[in-house]
């Protein structure tokens, strides 16, 4: 038998045993079609491409009758799935008392901004209005999103500052960021610059004993502007620290700026520097 034809029966079977697990796996999400629209989508596109490589017979054809068929249907099944995103969604969050507001593509949810890709079928949350990426590439499914936004939101709530020990843990960031400035106490500072201060003044001891990946704790920009934002609200600013707002420029460069809250609500301001007074 000519090698030729053995090696085009072989390719023929590979593409068949692929496309018939492709089509399995589509008919399984088909039973929650609503739930899987946008993994049915995904799935069909890779069924086209296996479907491509066939040579021209009689099943290409059935096959591009078929995803021409199911891609119609998908196309319902998203505009429902749209619909009833939101709704769903609204109704998990109200059960921890969080506000879902917006319009798609963006939705606010009290200090987190929720950006929804509907057309991969993602989505990514961040603090603030689009400011500190917290999650990326979420799937579109509402459980998941809302546990999701529910487990981030409890763990910045937790942390459970000591505003006191955490001021003057600032206050001592701050004079070693001026001081690597060669700045006079009162300049005002970049406050990513305090920041990185902050975060080896908050390591463990065993952190500078072995200074390795497990032992490091991390604090980060969202955790420090929520800080920021407890100790405006603590009253700490007329203990002499003084934030600077943020130009519209600075606002590009995330070196230069950190969204602090106002609110609960997700109202905030960009900040670039910080000072503290004698």
């Amino acid at each position: 038998m000519e090698p030729e034809i053995l090696g085009r029966l072989k390719k023929l079977s590979k593409l068949s045993n692929r496309l018939a697990k492709l089509l399995l796996d589509y008919n399984k999400l088909k039973e929650d079609a609503l739930k899987n629209g946008y993994l049915l989508d995904k799935k069909l596109t890779e069924i086209t491409k296996i479907k491509d490589q066939f040579e021209e017979c009689e099943l290409k054809e059935f096959l591009n009758k078929l995803i021409s068929k199911e891609k119609e249907e998908s196309e319902k099944i998203k505009d429902e799935f749209r619909f009833r995103f939101g709704q769903e969604l609204k109704k998990l969050l109200e059960k921890d008392g969080l506000i879902l507001k917006g319009q798609y593509p963006i939705m606010r949810i009290g200090l987190f901004t929720l950006k929804l890709d509907f057309e991969f079928g993602s989505a990514s949350l961040y603090f603030g209005p689009e400011i500190e990426k917290v999650r990326t590439k979420i799937p579109l499914q509402t459980n998941l999103i809302y546990e999701t936004i529910k487990k981030v939101n409890e763990n910045l709530k937790k942390i459970g500052f000591n505003l006191t020990e955490s001021f003057q843990r600032l206050l001592e960031a701050y004079k070693r960021a001026i001081l690597l400035k060669k700045k006079t106490f009162g300049d005002r500072i970049l406050l990513n610059e305090v920041l990185t201060q902050f975060v080896l003044l908050s390591q463990p001891k065993k952190f500078f004993i072995e200074p390795k990946k497990e032992n490091f704790q991390e604090f980060s920009r969202m955790k420090l502007g929520y800080l920021l934002y407890q100790l405006k609200k603590g009253g700490f600013t007329r203990q002499g620290m003084r934030l600077y707002v943020a130009t519209f420029d600075a606002t590009l460069n995330k070196l230069r700026h950190l969204w602090v809250p106002e609110n609960e609500q997700g109202e905030g301001t960009h900040y670039a520097y910080i000072s503290f007074e004698k």
